[in-house]
């Protein structure tokens, strides 16, 4: 998989003046049509904002931003528009989404932390979570309009000769204690990966996969050539040969998926009945 590191941007211009702003994400002055986002990072030509507070010790000429999280300029590198310490901003990128180095420690949304090999660390898929929902993030603005937002949260593994890591948004990065880093790769998807003896749902093995034939089906609902699993959990009840993920529909239109086979309907992995699913489904709100 060939993976594209983040380009430093300057932050985009706008002339408002943050009194006068209540909420960012819904200020239509802020929303950038070009790629559907709101910023983090921006700047009123005098001072660099993250956000709602001015980071003081920002150079205004030498300032970029990689995303929502990571930025630097001449002296210093940015988290959230806090100084990372001990980082060096003349060699600090990133290399997707979710992991930022300067080739002498790496750092995520959880923190820095030291691979075991900084010499052969790389990330293993583009950093982002991605699911399989079939409807886009949007929001009401201040202006009565609903505009769609792109929103990318920073979940993916990485490796070097030693370890594999993983980062999902939650606390410090964890460790893959038995995987191979020598063979995994990730599905790219922020969930799951696999070596050449296991496969991964985050940090936890999938109980008896079989990585050599192992797939993902939908919905977090995967299987290889004799077990079906929801996430990292083996669904002992279902049968094989018929099992499917079947999308239902609310009353009010929300899309919900179901695990089905001849014989029952499954929720999160968890058997129910067909009348028990057709009964959450269309319950009211």
């Amino acid at each position: 998989m060939k993976i594209t590191k983040l380009e430093a941007k300057k932050p985009p211009f706008f002339d408002i003046d943050i009194r006068t702003v209540a909420d960012i994400d819904k200020d239509p002055r802020f929303y950038m049509v070009d790629t559907q986002e709101t910023p983090c990072y921006w700047t009123d030509g005098k001072r660099i904002y993250y956000r709602y507070s001015a980071i003081e010790k920002a150079n205004l000429d030498t300032f970029v931003y990689f995303n929502g999280f990571f930025a630097k300029d001449d002296k210093h590198c940015y988290i959230v528009g806090r100084t990372l310490k001990g980082a060096n901003a003349k060699t600090f990128e990133m290399l997707n989404e979710c992991y930022a180095t300067d080739y002498q420690s790496v750092w995520t949304s959880g923190g820095r932390f030291e691979p075991a090999d900084i010499s052969t660390f790389e990330v293993c898929d583009e950093g982002v979570h991605r699911t399989d929902r079939d409807r886009e993030t949007s929001w009401e603005f201040s202006d009565g309009i609903r505009r769609v937002v792109r929103v990318e949260i920073p979940y993916g593994y990485a490796k070097d000769s030693k370890q594999v890591y993983y980062e999902d948004y939650h606390g410090k990065i964890k460790l893959l204690a038995k995987a191979n880093p020598a063979t995994f790769v990730s599905m790219n998807d922020g969930d799951f990966g696999k070596d050449d003896r296991s496969v991964y749902y985050g940090k936890s093995s999938l109980p008896k996969a079989n990585p050599a034939t192992w797939g993902k089906i939908s919905h977090f609902y995967t299987k290889d050539d004799k077990r079906i699993y929801y996430l990292n959990k083996l669904i002992k009840e279902a049968d094989y040969d018929t099992f499917e993920v079947v999308v239902l529909t609310s009353p009010e239109g929300y899309k919900l998926p179901y695990g089905k086979d001849k014989n029952q309907y499954y929720n999160y992995g968890n058997p129910l009945s067909e009348a028990e699913a057709l009964y959450e489904v269309n319950r009211p709100l």
